[in-house]
């Protein structure tokens, strides 16, 4: 009898939710981890894109979202490493490229769209750009409900820790690069470069 009641306890109370999502890093999705959303940062998400009231709000909440989904990650996988671009990195544990963040996105916005917070946007499959050949890169993407335009979100560009730069995907498509990381990207590239035969 001692054992049934705080069996029964246990099924009468409501269950502490706890979402789990995948993330992948180490470049190319090579590694994959899961991350639990608790309760208290489901309602957080929750709030933060009921706020949203256009579709540029929603978009601002949702460059919100994926940062906060990034540094919840971070809590029990490496990723918290990551540095903008590819060349950074060194040997870090949790690098990411491009692959890795545009699936961690799209991971991310289907989540959001799942729990019905998205109310002008949809999450979109990933797309890819090659501008200069063999600068193939990826992003996530969300579709405006209204207009049909794509939207690039892409985490790529900056270290962890920063929101996703949020454009519209046609821009994205002539190889976007955000001011504030452009000058230190091509500084990295030109290094790389000037060190390879």
């Amino acid at each position: 009898m001692r054992l049934l009641i705080p069996l029964l306890l246990a099924l009468l109370l409501p269950a502490a939710r706890a979402d789990a999502l995948n993330i992948c890093y180490h470049y190319g999705c090579s590694r994959h981890a899961q991350f639990g959303i608790s309760e208290e940062e489901h309602d957080w998400l929750a709030t933060r894109l009921a706020r949203a009231d256009s579709a540029s709000a929603e978009r601002e909440a949702v460059a919100d979202a994926v940062l906060a989904l990034y540094r919840i990650a971070a809590r029990t996988t490496p990723i918290w490493q990551d540095r903008g671009g590819n060349f950074r990195d060194g040997p870090a544990e949790g690098r990411m490229d491009c692959v890795d963040h545009s699936s961690n996105v799209t991971t991310f916005l289907n989540y959001l769209q799942r729990q019905g917070w998205l109310k002008f946007h949809r999450a979109a499959p990933p797309e890819w750009r090659a501008p200069w050949i063999l600068d193939l890169h990826y992003t996530g993407v969300l579709r405006d409900n209204t207009d049909g335009q794509n939207w690039a979100v892409d985490s790529w560009f900056k270290d962890f820790g920063e929101p996703p730069v949020v454009v519209p995907l046609s821009v994205w498509m002539t190889g976007y690069e955000p001011p504030a990381v452009s000058e230190p990207v091509r500084q990295a590239r030109k290094s790389k470069e000037g060190s390879t035969p």
